[in-house]
């Protein structure tokens, strides 16, 4: 509410994403806005051949900056690999781009090393009707302590029994992002890479890094990493030829290397 009250009086500034990335914030925000979406309509404007990763795609529509525009425009991209490692959101992401031979969904998570791994999930049925507020599958991570302190944020009286039966544990592929990367046929790097993965977005980054893939465009979320990893991240962005925005929630920028 408060963020479309600022948004209808021209207000910009944002503490809340000042003081999570302030090296980035100082930079732009008395600079013209530039938001994520609006790099990709320019992207999609030109005659370059388009290729997208999102990592973290839940079901390719819900909070999702880029879901309408590869939906809408299918001939754009010669290439997109969803990534999602959730069952019952992968089946509505791979159901929704079932006609789409150029689109790849892959069930699984982006880690160093193929093999499983243990995905914390929450029981959504149980968990809303506990909260007094529908939970989203949206909310998956390989970090525990993540889902009690998103549980314990809406309620803090929450119990550790309570707990234990709202967590759940499933095990989950895991791939290599370059490994992922020739599972859908794209030549690295990626025009457009977007991340969001609940707390798992710098990790997903630093291993981009050591593969050497450098997308023209990216946004990840950052509002779940601590301070010092914002700062790492940003910081290898920016020695790497990017330009970075952020808002409270997410960061993305686009490389002029």
């Amino acid at each position: 509410m408060i963020r479309r009250i600022k948004r209808a009086l021209g207000i910009r500034f944002s503490l809340k994403a000042l003081a999570r990335n302030p090296s980035i914030y100082l930079r732009q925000w008395r600079l013209p806005d530039v938001r994520f979406a609006d790099l990709v309509r320019d992207a999609m404007a030109s005659d370059d051949a388009l290729t997208l990763v999102q990592v973290g795609a839940n079901d390719g529509a819900t909070n999702d900056p880029v879901g309408k525009l590869l939906y809408g425009n299918p001939e754009r991209f010669t290439a997109a690999l969803l990534i999602e490692p959730q069952g019952p959101a992968f089946a509505r992401l791979a159901a929704r781009y079932a006609d789409m031979p150029q689109v790849t969904c892959l069930q699984a998570a982006i880690d160093r090393e193929a093999g499983e791994r243990s995905l914390f999930t929450l029981d959504r049925e149980a968990a809303s009707e506990r909260l007094g507020r529908t939970v989203s599958d949206g909310v998956a991570s390989f970090d525990r302590d993540h889902l009690v302190w998103i549980l314990r944020t809406y309620d803090p009286a929450i119990s550790e029994p309570e707990m234990a039966g709202l967590i759940q544990t499933t095990q989950v592929p895991v791939t290599p992002v370059g490994r992922a990367l020739e599972t859908a046929g794209i030549t690295p790097p990626p025009t457009i890479v977007l991340i969001d993965t609940e707390g798992y977005d710098g990790a997903i980054i630093h291993m981009m890094a050591e593969a050497g893939i450098w997308p023209r465009l990216i946004q990840y979320e950052h509002k779940h990493l601590d301070a010092p990893e914002r700062r790492t991240v940003a910081r290898l962005l920016l020695q790497n030829g990017y330009r970075l925005r952020a808002d409270h929630a997410d960061a993305w920028g686009w490389r002029e290397l």
